[in-house]
């Protein structure tokens, strides 16, 4: 009997923790509308040159240092624009940076991200930025949607890296955010 008391209360504990309600996603349905990540190669977005002016369509942060304007099109670089006459701003050119959504400038160095690295360019000529410095990998990984509560294609980093994420029918998708 002193054997088996042991077992029977293990037993029992067991069975009533297995009643408990638990807070897991629901099974992942067989298909359906969920996300699924759309990839670029490493080599495509590290790729940071400077182009002709290009037309402003996603405007996001603006940057004001001296006499120009560093304005940020939303995932794709920044534009440089002389502001010296504000009545007549001039879209000198436009720097092509993937991924982009931050900047910040010191002196003659912007500072940006490109997806995952962090790069510095010199911007003393503003139509000609050169690449200064390159940190690879400063930022996380984008491994998941920005929407909650979702199921989504799991990512495989040797794709390359997930430059947005696309509502698709995906088959027995085995993430969950």
């Amino acid at each position: 009997m002193n054997r088996l008391l042991p077992a029977l209360l293990t037993l029992t504990v067991c069975l009533s923790l297995d009643g408990c309600k638990h807070n897991s996603p629901p099974g992942p349905p067989t298909i359906g509308d969920t996300y699924r990540p759309v990839y670029a190669p490493y080599s495509d977005i590290r790729m940071v040159e400077t182009l002709g002016p290009q037309p402003l369509k996603n405007a996001g942060k603006i940057y004001v240092k001296d006499n120009y304007l560093f304005v940020n099109e939303v995932g794709n670089g920044i534009h440089v624009i002389d502001n010296r006459d504000p009545q007549k701003p001039v879209n000198l050119s436009f720097i092509s940076i993937p991924g982009n959504q931050e900047l910040s400038v010191k002196d003659s160095t912007l500072y940006a991200d490109n997806v995952l690295d962090l790069v510095a360019l010199n911007i003393a000529d503003p139509r000609n930025v050169r690449l200064v410095k390159r940190i690879e990998n400063a930022f996380e990984y984008p491994a998941y949607p920005l929407a909650t509560n979702v199921r989504f294609e799991c990512v495989d980093r040797e794709r390359g890296v997930v430059i947005r994420w696309e509502k698709a029918p995906v088959e027995n998708p085995q993430c969950f955010r």
